[in-house]
């Protein structure tokens, strides 16, 4: 498959003998989002060139993938995907509809179709930016609808007519008609750039490696949302993009994104979670029909297209609650990246087809997985459907998502794990979405995946799949008043104890698939007991999920009794560092001291963060005791449970560490002997 660079002119582009070459903006890449700054600078830069009388002006490079079809063959086009460059390749076109310039440029502006002149550059699916491209043409009788789209293309154009009364040539002479002529034709024969085309079908894992917009680079998923929609036939396509940019936004909330998208009024998605029906694809693209109906019978576009996507000015938006001004503030983020969420949602469509998952998790495989295990059928309207499908399974795990999986949530100093409290109020006879960053409710499967979130590879996060599957699975109907949320605590206790406690060679990928198959299953064989054994000497070896789990263990236990002041407020925070209660070398006038075989023991031990550790460092038993009951008092928050419960000795020995160790060991047992699938088990 051949790559190919050359150098390119305007005037070589639009001389080419055999076809004439076309250009296409993808659905993936960005609209026109060039201002004055960037437009004066890229003109006043080709104008100083051609007053300096310079032979050529280089603008850099434009990479395009080839996507020509039989029906452009038979016109006498070739046809092009434009991947990098757009920007100034738009601005050039844009330039040679200025009367000003139009002129000498006007060659450039457009291509003999079957049915006439057509513009050389189109955009994807973007309806009203088209029709604006086409009013553009000489002779062309189109009224382009001013958009949030076109705005930018009629701000363009005018910075442009207004370049010539701004820019002061060298020598102080005018700028007049006959000037921009000249500039005009230096721009035609003389600005080059570098053309490199691809071959459709090219690896587009490698393509990316080479895409860069100006310090925005085009990413992955952006790539493979091209790829998916362009499986989905018809209207169709523009209601899955819809779908896809909602959920593709991680930060903030699904339905704020949808409407933000459409110009949906907000009431419309607030009914629907009302009645429980949020969740369901095939209800929300009912909802989005109806509007697109409502659109063309009060004069809109007469076709659902992505204009509703990128171009909705949101007159009619009525905003997410009875609070507009919050609802413009982003207060909450995803606790993983979209890249990573894909993947999992991916797992969960692979196990619901019998097909085989995927052998890992990774960011910067994604098109290569997919590739792999997604984009395998041949048959069109299989991959139309596997695309459509794909994309209803992501719209309903994100819905999901966003209601019973933790966020970083904003609260003030503050940025904590919380799942956010969702509701439903009334307006003016109008329901709402409301999501709260207040929520002292569901604490414990907040905390869970706190502790997960904080203990596990934070870039595969493997518990999620089966967890998002059995929510997907138990939850039909996507209601805080449905759903039994202390079910799906009950199911992460169970799961963190046997796929994450198990004692197995198998890779914890394939162990988490099992759980899709049977999400109760249980394990015979349990690490704990080995890996916190009392004889065991690991020391900063411990592995940290054990600490980590020693502290929600006693903070559930504390939940049932009750028993410890400030307890119901732990957080699980970043700690990556194992102190050493009593130091691992003591001076010789310290108290308080252990003996050597125990000082790396599990009972002496906690994990604390590396400010801690560095603070504490090897100060003796009494000074450490001082300094963590100062702050408990001034924070009113535990750093751990564990190491709270070591300071509550006014002193520290051998038998005390022991004690304290199995007592860590017995709550251990207490908790793995749970039986978190009985209905009557308090969470």
């Amino acid at each position: 498959m051949e790559i190919d660079s050359k150098l390119f002119s305007l005037q070589k582009i639009v001389e080419q003998s055999q076809d004439a070459w076309c250009f296409n903006i993808p659905i993936y890449q960005r609209l026109y989002v060039w201002g004055s700054d960037q437009i004066n600078l890229l003109l006043t830069d080709i104008a100083n060139a051609y007053d300096r009388g310079e032979q050529h002006f280089f603008i850099g490079g434009t990479l395009m993938v080839e996507k020509t079809t039989e029906k452009d063959c038979n016109q006498r086009i070739r046809r092009f995907d434009l991947i990098d460059g757009q920007q100034r390749f738009t601005t050039l076109w844009l330039l040679s509809c200025v009367s000003a310039w139009g002129e000498v440029l006007a060659p450039f502006q457009s291509v003999k179709h079957e049915n006439g002149l057509k513009p050389r550059i189109h955009f994807s699916i973007r309806h009203q930016v088209n029709i604006y491209l086409e009013s553009m043409l000489e002779g062309s009788e189109v009224i382009p609808e001013e958009s949030r789209d076109t705005k930018s293309l009629m701000h363009a154009q005018s910075t442009m007519r207004s370049f010539a009364s701004k820019y002061r040539r060298s020598g102080g002479n005018p700028v007049d008609i006959e000037y921009l002529s000249g500039l005009a034709k230096f721009i035609y024969h003389r600005v080059k750039f570098v053309i490199t085309t691809v071959p459709e079908g090219m690896d587009l894992s490698k393509l990316f490696e080479v895409i860069n917009n100006r310090g925005m680079q085009l990413q992955h998923h952006d790539i493979l949302k091209a790829r998916l929609l362009q499986d989905i036939s018809g209207e169709d396509q523009a209601r899955y993009a819809l779908l896809w940019n909602a959920c593709a936004d991680m930060s903030g909330f699904v339905e704020r994104h949808l409407c933000a998208e459409t110009g949906l009024e907000a009431n419309h998605l607030g009914r629907l979670y009302l009645e429980g029906t949020l969740a369901s694809p095939e209800v929300v693209h009912g909802t989005l029909v109806k509007k697109a109906q409502q659109d063309i019978n009060s004069g809109g576009s007469n076709k659902l297209t992505l204009e509703h996507i990128f171009a909705g000015d949101g007159d009619d938006f009525e905003g997410l609650g009875a609070d507009s001004t919050e609802d413009d503030e982003v207060w909450a983020r995803s606790i993983i990246g979209f890249p990573l969420f894909l993947q999992h949602v991916l797992r969960i469509w692979l196990y619901k087809r019998k097909q085989e998952d995927l052998p890992r998790l990774l960011d910067r495989q994604l098109l290569g997985l997919f590739e792999q295990h997604f984009f395998t059928e041949a048959d069109e309207q299989v991959r139309d459907a596997n695309a459509r499908s794909f994309v209803d399974l992501l719209w309903r795990m994100r819905v999901l998502w966003d209601e019973y999986i933790i966020k970083w949530v904003d609260q003030g100093e503050d940025e904590i794990h919380q799942i956010c409290l969702t509701s439903s109020s009334e307006t003016g006879g109008k329901r709402y979405i409301n999501r709260s960053r207040e929520n002292p409710s569901n604490q414990g499967l907040s905390l869970l995946q706190s502790m997960l979130y904080h203990s596990q590879e934070i870039t595969t996060h493997y518990w999620l799949t089966p967890l998002l599957r059995f929510m997907e699975r138990e939850s039909r109907k996507v209601r805080a008043d449905q759903p039994d949320l202390s079910r799906f605590f009950k199911y992460l206790c169970h799961l963190d104890n046997h796929l994450l406690g198990e004692r197995s060679e198998e890779p914890l990928i394939t162990r988490s698939r099992w759980f899709m198959d049977d999400p109760w299953r249980t394990s015979n064989s349990l690490a704990f007991e080995d890996e916190l054994a009392i004889e065991k000497n690991s020391g900063t070896g411990f592995l940290h999920y054990w600490f980590y789990k020693v502290d929600f263990v006693l903070w559930y236990e504390q939940n049932e009794n009750n028993l410890y002041r400030y307890w119901n407020r732990l957080r699980f925070t970043a700690k990556n560092s194992v102190e050493h209660i009593s130091p691992q070398s003591p001076r010789k006038t310290d108290e308080n001291v252990i003996s050597e075989d125990n000082r790396d023991r599990f009972g002496n031990l906690v994990l604390v963060s590396r400010s801690i550790n560095s603070e504490y460092s090897n100060l003796p038993f009494n000074e450490k005791l001082t300094r963590y009951s100062n702050k408990l008092e001034n924070e009113k928050r535990p750093e751990s449970l564990k190491m709270d419960l070591i300071y509550r000795n006014e002193t520290w020995s051998d038998k005390k560490a022991e004690r304290h160790h199995v007592a860590m060991l017995e709550a251990m047992r207490r908790h793995y002997a749970k039986d978190f699938s009985a209905d009557d088990l308090n969470p």
